[in-house]
């Protein structure tokens, strides 16, 4: 991701500072510099902020006030990345993702990575899978097969040992470095995400997938926050780069409330029919 130039030019000096360490925290691509600054992208001033707000909604604000747009480097011909998501919570995302990684597990000699961004995953074992993975999440070039677990479905997924999903707490700049670990290794012929509205660098991580599908609520006071998810993908597929990678944008309704589910769905149920015509739409477009 190239560098985004950030100004902070406030009163509160002690503010300034603070909002400096935090921003250069979580962002590893965002300079940020304390006073005027020529070469800046764009400046926070008194006002800008409003009242106390996350740094990722602070940073979100600043970059769409800019104007300025970004794109991860993906390796040409690389695997695809396909990321489910939606405008809100209790749409079925996680289950839509996971149907989709095992159908798409079921092809010949199909290595397909499924990665969660829920604040909260299944704790997975054993417990050197997770060692390998802290290890490659700080850069580390090893294979990242043996720091995951084949579910019955076909599919990986990273180990994890607690219920505190690591991946919720990385980055975009992490998630970048690791994606593109996994792209080099050449051990996965597709890569699918599960990122929920709620993860603090979801407009990074959708704009470095090929494939994102919005899932829709059949409650219509839900729909307009996945019309919202939905028109800023759009947004953002329409400010890619030339010669970046065709994005294709697609969304998905789920036949029935996908509820509380105990077990995996049934993968030839309404919604697993419902998922499989998707990936044929993929597929085939």
């Amino acid at each position: 991701m190239n560098d985004f130039k950030l100004a902070l030019v406030l009163s509160d000096e002690a503010l300034a500072s603070a909002l400096a360490r935090a921003i250069a925290k979580e962002y590893r691509y965002v300079l940020v510099h304390i006073g005027e600054w020529d070469e800046a992208d764009y400046t926070i001033r008194d006002g800008f902020l409003g009242g106390p707000a996350p740094v990722w909604e602070i940073v979100d604000r600043a970059l769409a006030a800019s104007g300025k747009t970004f794109h991860f480097q993906r390796r040409p011909g690389s695997c695809p990345i396909t990321a489910f998501t939606a405008g809100g919570g209790g749409r079925g995302v996680t289950l839509c993702s996971v149907i989709y990684s095992a159908i798409a597990a079921k092809g010949e000699k199909r290595s397909v990575l499924q990665i969660s961004f829920d604040p909260y995953a299944p704790g997975t074992e054993p417990e050197r899978g997770m060692y390998l993975l802290e290890k490659i999440l700080d850069g580390s070039s090893l294979p990242l097969r043996p720091a995951c677990r084949k579910a019955e479905e076909g599919y990986y997924v990273p180990s994890q040992q607690t219920v505190n999903n690591v991946f919720f707490e990385l980055d975009a700049q992490t998630v970048a470095s690791f994606l593109q670990t996994a792209e080099d290794s050449d051990e996965w012929d597709e890569i699918v995400l599960d990122v929920p509205r709620s993860y603090p660098h979801w407009r990074e991580v959708m704009s470095m997938c090929e494939n994102c599908v919005v899932v829709y609520s059949r409650r219509e006071d839900q729909r307009l926050a996945d019309d919202a998810a939905y028109a800023e993908l759009s947004l953002l597929a329409e400010q890619r780069p030339v010669g970046a990678s065709v994005q294709k944008l697609l969304r998905i309704e789920p036949p029935e409330d996908p509820g509380v589910q105990t077990a995996f769905p049934d993968p030839l149920g309404p919604l697993g029919c419902e998922v499989r015509e998707l990936a044929q739409r993929l597929e085939n477009s």
